[in-house]
């Protein structure tokens, strides 16, 4: 009878620390401006609006404010992402963009973009 018991602490220890190993991975990795800023580098329809926007004021570029990713979420869209020396565009060369996580590739991509 101890022995049963013996036996069956034991299995309840060794579940209970299986259980408090590393925590797993967040489905959802967070994405990070470097990584948002190369998207839209690699974008032709980005890459082609900037060029057409630094024609009209060189001092314009992309400022990309994400917001929190505590939750992992899967999808982030950003309106407003273009400034012209550090104060928001004037409307006409104002730009969006939405990213999404795609779980096949494994990787952050562009879902939209809009100018």
């Amino acid at each position: 009878m101890i022995r049963a018991a013996q036996v069956s602490a034991c299995s309840f220890a060794l579940l209970l620390l299986a259980g408090c190993g590393e925590p797993p991975k967040p489905a959802v990795p967070s994405l990070n401006p470097q990584q948002a800023a190369t998207l839209l580098h690699y974008n032709s329809r980005a890459e082609v609006w900037m060029k057409h926007v630094k024609m009209s004021n060189p001092s314009c570029e992309y400022k990309l404010d994400l917001p929190e990713q505590n939750k992992h979420p899967t999808e982030i869209d950003l309106n407003h992402i273009v400034v012209c020396g550090g104060k928001p565009a004037p409307i006409e060369f104002d730009a969006s963009v939405s990213f999404a996580y795609d779980k096949d590739q494994q990787r952050w991509v562009i879902t939209r973009f809009s100018s």
